[in-house]
């Protein structure tokens, strides 16, 4: 191969500028860029007195928040080239850019003043812009664009790029160590902005569903139509104790047993030889009860789903999880539903846990003080429980019913009720997802299948919280593990608008984002004692702190009300526990977070099963004691 093949001729600047359009772009965008440029030197210079180097950088930063034509409108290269060269590109020729302003300007000794502009340095300016903006057309077109195969000579051109970089980078440097204290609290300042925005986030959105009366009585139990849809319900089973008060309790209902199938998947392996004796036993005697054995190696909830959706004869496919109580009246409310409003796809009920307190402790035999600390800590410990429970309160009552509102929605996992030609438009679940319930929802958001989330205590789906704190740590490194994929997998850039991309990025990344500001606060508070700061900054290292306090309010509102509305006895001392847990659990999830981000690097997808006991199974629930699946 000769070297003119190694290295192809980059095309002709004008080839992208044949048509009005693409001259339109070039001048529009890289015109911008210069003006904006030129612009803001123009007004540090003049408002705030900041000129030379310092204005100059300002002034670069703003234009490629402001502006980023320079990789999509100027040269529209990200797709072809990929995102790491262009991103080089753009660096490198903004690194030249500032070094022929720094030798422009080297001999200008004179200090800026407000209400004054050096012409001078609107030049240099003006020609540093010009040298980036055509800088950039070059490199870009010629090592981003046109190399489709990247050779050895590519890529020595390409690290190339690195070398202008170098100098930049040690001045930054530089600057940073000198100015290491006003960095500290300007980056200090950026984190407490960041943690009160995803705290203020968190708040509204919690408050959702309370803000007016309609959103609080949005289920009227009285508005039933006669049975006319057909259910099939998945009960996903793996090594579940509980499953036989769990069917019995689903066939005791009023609903029409010919309009409705229930679907166990139990795996044919030595493992499930007692669960699945359970469900063969029902499928025996109950003909609406349909058993599949599916045999592989691996097993998970999302396996199971897709095993038993082709024996799905039903127009309305659920979802009830093993060790569910489900609500009286839950089918004929949902058909309601259905037959009322047949535009919508997908309807999703509440989902509770219950047992607010934990079972009896008892000490481990021959367990020495530490020991029999630690499992009384892992296990019979309520706060945690309390606050799991008031999660689930306020996520089906308030921020799911928001999230459809808004056309995003990441599904719940039980309870949801997806009519059959919606589900198999949308292939069904991603049997490689950890949270196929979530991912099934993004697609469904994309594809604009509108989504209807009710809650109501008598519709209600009752569960338990996990075992112990160490399987919620687990479950909640699923959870968060299947987020991520299913952002990785990015289908979410596919909604029609910006703010539901928006929604979705935050959606999606949440957790995380609580679990660092779970951390970073208590960090923030200590520093207004040890940093000199301004009082303005000190305020705003305490506003995190206030919208804290402020979602605190909230959880004490809402426990109370779900203590309320299912007859629940609670006192001060509950309350007070939810209090003082907020940060213990905070940091709680921060650990699952950081768990999660660690199993993902190292490959670990396997699916972790959160095991069930039954707990809520004997919970006293007053006048609302569940009766059938009616």
């Amino acid at each position: 191969m000769n070297p003119s093949q190694v290295l192809a001729p980059p095309p002709p600047l004008r080839t992208r500028l044949d048509s009005p359009s693409g001259r339109l772009r070039f001048v529009v965008s890289g015109g911008m860029s210069v003006f904006i440029r030129v612009a803001l030197s123009v007004v540090f210079a003049w408002f705030l007195g900041v000129g030379g180097q310092v204005a100059y950088g300002y002034s670069v930063v703003a234009t490629i928040f402001l502006v980023q034509g320079l990789d999509r409108d100027f040269t529209w290269w990200r797709r072809q080239g990929g995102w790491l060269w262009s991103e080089a590109a753009r660096i490198s020729t903004e690194a030249v850019g500032w070094l022929v302003f720094v030798e422009l300007t080297r001999s200008d000794q004179s200090a800026p003043v407000v209400g004054q502009v050096s012409m001078r340095q609107l030049l240099v300016t003006l020609v540093s812009a010009l040298v980036v903006v055509c800088g950039h057309v070059v490199v870009g077109t010629w090592l981003v664009a046109a190399q489709t195969d990247v050779t050895p000579r590519v890529r020595f051109l390409r690290g190339c790029l690195v070398l202008p970089m170098l100098p930049l980078l040690v001045a930054i440097a530089r600057m940073l160590y000198l100015n290491r204290g006003e960095v500290a609290l300007a980056g200090w300042t950026a984190v407490s902005l960041a943690m009160l925005f995803v705290a203020g986030l968190t708040l509204v959105r919690a408050q959702y569903g309370w803000q007016r009366p309609e959103r609080v009585d949005h289920v009227h139990l009285e508005d039933r139509t006669p049975a006319q849809h057909t259910f099939s319900l998945i009960v996903p089973a793996r090594e579940e104790p509980v499953l036989g008060r769990t069917l019995a309790q689903l066939l005791a209902g009023a609903y029409p047993p010919d309009l409705f199938e229930l679907v166990v998947v139990v795996s044919d392996d030595e493992v499930d030889r007692e669960t699945r004796a359970v469900a063969q036993e029902f499928a025996d005697r109950h003909p609406n009860v349909k058993l599949v054995t599916p045999r592989s190696a691996m097993r998970s909830k999302p396996l199971s789903l897709e095993d038993a959706r082709k024996y799905c004869q039903g127009d309305l496919i659920g979802i009830v999880d093993a060790e569910s109580l489900v609500a009286g009246g839950l089918l004929s409310y949902v058909n309601t539903l259905a037959v009322n409003h047949p535009e919508i796809g997908i309807f999703q009920g509440g989902v509770q846990l219950m047992n607010v307190r934990g079972t009896g402790w008892r000490r481990p035999e021959s367990a020495g003080p530490v020991r029999a600390l630690a499992s009384w800590l892992n296990s019979a410990t309520s706060w945690w429980r309390a606050r799991n429970c008031l999660e689930y309160y306020i996520w089906f009552m308030s921020r799911l019913r928001y999230q459809a509102v808004a056309r995003f929605i990441p599904l719940g996992g039980n309870t949801v009720f997806i009519r059959r030609e919606v589900l198999d438009g949308l292939g069904g679940w991603d049997v490689s997802c950890l949270t196929e319930d979530c991912d099934l929802g993004v697609r469904a958001s994309v594809a604009g299948v509108e989504t209807m989330v009710f809650y109501h205590p008598e519709l209600t789906t009752r569960e338990e919280t996990p075992e112990t704190l160490g399987k919620l740590v687990v479950q909640r490194t699923r959870w968060m593990m299947g987020f991520i994929q299913v952002f990785q997998k990015g289908e979410w850039r596919g909604l029609p608008d910006w703010r539901r991309r928006a929604l979705a990025v935050e959606m999606l990344l949440m957790p995380f984002f609580q679990a660092a500001a779970g951390l970073a606060l208590p960090t923030s508070v200590l520093l207004t004692f040890f940093l000199k700061a301004p009082v303005g900054l000190v305020i705003i290292f305490w506003l995190p702190l206030l919208a804290m306090i402020l979602m605190v309010i909230t959880e004490q509102a809402a426990f109370h009300g779900f203590a309320d509305a299912y007859q629940l006895k609670v006192g001060l001392l509950d309350s007070a526990r939810l209090i003082v847990s907020a940060p213990v659990y905070q940091l709680v999830l921060s650990v699952a977070a950081l768990r999660a981000i660690v199993r993902l690097v190292q490959g670990k997808v396997q699916w972790e099963k959160t095991t069930h006991v039954g707990a809520h199974h004997v919970v006293m629930l007053g006048s609302s004691e569940l009766e059938g699946v009616s």
